[in-house]
């Protein structure tokens, strides 16, 4: 089992099981575009758990898409090689969901890995590895990033140095994967956020995806400082979305980096109080990215420990309730399908007239 020191909440399932809602807009076609599968010493979430959580939400959810974690990186090699291993593993468990075994959904069948970019151009044979153990999935890559100088603000087990986007080396390696076709998935804060700027003018064949709306601190010196740390946000957050090769996913909001409560409480939220409170975030994204560069994600194990899956992608639907069917469909498949090129969705027309 994996020792690794995340700053995660527990999760609590007898407080989740607390509150049940309906799937709400059931019959809406979903890709969860950003999850994680682990075994470690603070709890197992691997195919029978997340699909469980999938099969009881009552959502339709289609396909997923596996975020780097750093989980089944393999033992013994060269160092370079070691995440290889988490595609590996990310490629099994896609094999697993393909059997129908553990449901309807086409489980994993993107996969964002974990190779340094800081290799540079040696970056290559680590890709053509991946590629080929990931048995088609690979998409991309994602590497720690998230980086602040107080230590109240931490979200990940990995803390890298300041600046590593900005790094000759980084950016080298990331040349590498736009020349590759693959894309690039960030997690950083909003303080961050004109430095991803920068890269992304830099290297205009590059896709990068932002995660976790972009990183609103909500903890450490910005809890007593909402409306402030908001007007920042913002602001990064519409320089960014002028770059036309940036997207963004509105998830993350149950990371503590947040700032929100809810895990505190005896009841766990229910997905009306979650949309009012996601509200400003979700319509500052849309604004400045549009339907077409905006997609949900659960950002699952992490944000169970503050929400149920139901109930997460019940707020989502809650905060699109006053979109069209089409800019719906962006939002909760479409954008996600182009962004991580999901083949099972590209007869999705066709598939969603033969089932209404």
């Amino acid at each position: 089992m994996e020792i690794v020191n995340a700053p995660h909440l527990p999760v609590r399932e007898h407080w989740l099981a607390l509150h049940h809602e309906p799937a709400l807009m059931p019959d809406l076609p979903m890709v969860d575009a950003h999850h994680h599968l682990w075994d470690r010493q603070s709890g197992r979430y691997l195919a029978p758990e997340f699909s469980h959580d999938i099969e009881t939400s009552g959502h339709r959810i289609l396909s997923t898409v596996y975020i780097q974690c750093r989980s089944m990186l393999r033992r013994n090699g060269p160092e370079a090689f070691k995440p290889v291993g988490e595609v590996e593993f990310a490629s099994g468990v896609a094999a697993m969901f393909d059997s129908g075994h553990y449901g309807a959904a086409a489980g994993c069948e993107a996969i964002v890995g974990a190779a340094s970019l800081l290799a540079g151009d040696d970056l290559l044979p680590v890709i053509e590895s991946m590629t080929e153990r990931s048995g088609g999935r690979l998409r991309g890559m994602r590497n720690p990033l998230a980086w602040h100088d107080d230590p109240r603000v931490v979200s990940s087990p990995a803390t890298p140095p300041a600046g590593l986007a900005a790094s000759a080396a980084f950016r080298r390696g990331a040349a590498c994967m736009a020349r590759k076709g693959l894309s690039l998935d960030v997690w950083v804060y909003h303080t961050q956020l004109d430095e991803i700027a920068e890269l992304a003018r830099a290297l205009p064949d590059l896709h990068i995806i932002v995660d976790h709306c972009g990183g609103p601190i909500g903890s450490g010196p910005y809890a007593d400082n909402r409306d402030a740390t908001f007007q920042e946000w913002k602001k990064a957050i519409i320089a960014l979305a002028a770059l036309p090769n940036v997207s963004i996913k509105i998830s993350g909001f149950g990371m503590t980096v947040m700032g929100y409560s809810f895990a505190q409480h005896a009841m766990p939220p229910d997905s009306l109080t979650l949309s009012q409170a996601w509200r400003p975030q979700f319509e500052t994204l849309v604004d400045a990215f549009g339907v077409g560069r905006c997609m949900f994600a659960s950002n699952f194990p992490v944000d169970k420990g503050m929400f149920s899956y139901g109930v997460f992608w019940n707020a989502c639907k809650r905060l699109a309730e006053h979109a069209s069917p089409t800019e719906r469909e962006q939002l909760f498949w479409r954008t996600a399908s182009a962004c991580y090129r999901l083949s099972s969705l590209e007869n999705m027309d066709e598939y969603q007239i033969k089932t209404a």
